[in-house]
């Protein structure tokens, strides 16, 4: 069954993370759009982050569990960069967690209906993957931050709300990216190999690649 764990999916998990942080780095030192955004007794910021394209990866072969600890892991530079650098400990400790809920939803719709598997399906898929995300942030800034921080909750509901905006684009580009590597043979038969013992969630929905 997909997304136990073994050396080759730990392996896997280990990578996916490594590189989904390089390019949580990357994506937001190229990308601010707001470096620093004051909030209460602490501040928070706004950039793009791409690191999710790992945990996509990661929870398209792999499953929701594989797919969780990759968005967990792969969160930690997000975590560092709009949280507990900006004195937000708060959202440096909620936002790996969220990350890790989209890694379960992806693993779970690719395995229960496949979602990821046809031709420009995977930019639907990244938008439902990042639901149950986009509403852990909406708690956490709505009913969490606001008391926490010191700071009026119209203020938390405009922040989040430019922060649920500017993720449901980030879903669609690396939708769009998604797309050009599941049409690459050899980068699904990469993937593949490092779950060679068990059926992939691409495999149990018998969806090989992307298909027309």
């Amino acid at each position: 069954m997909a997304g136990k764990f073994n050396s080759k999916s730990l392996a896997f998990v280990a990578l996916m993370a490594a590189l989904g942080n390089v390019l949580s780095f990357l994506s937001i030192q190229m990308t601010p759009i707001a470096p620093s955004i004051p909030f209460g007794q602490g501040s928070v910021s706004l950039a793009f982050d791409l690191s999710h394209l790992t945990t996509f990866i990661a929870a398209i072969f792999g499953g929701p569990v594989i797919g969780g600890f990759t968005g967990l892991i792969g969160g930690f530079v997000a975590a560092f960069e709009f949280g507990f650098s900006k004195g937000n400990v708060i959202t440096g400790i909620g936002l790996p967690i969220g990350k890790a809920l989209t890694g379960v939803a992806a693993g779970l719709l690719c395995s229960r209906i496949g979602i990821f598997s046809r031709r420009f399906a995977p930019i639907i898929g990244t938008a439902l993957s990042y639901v149950p995300e986009a509403i852990f942030t909406y708690f956490l800034f709505i009913y969490v931050l606001p008391p926490f921080l010191g700071m009026p909750v119209f203020v938390a509901q405009v922040v989040v709300t430019q922060i649920i905006v500017k993720a449901y684009i980030e879903m669609v580009v690396m939708g769009l990216i998604l797309v050009a590597f599941m049409t690459n043979r050899g980068f699904v038969a990469s993937c593949r190999a490092m779950f060679a013992d068990k059926q992939s969630p691409v495999d149990e929905a018998k969806k090989p690649g992307i298909s027309g």
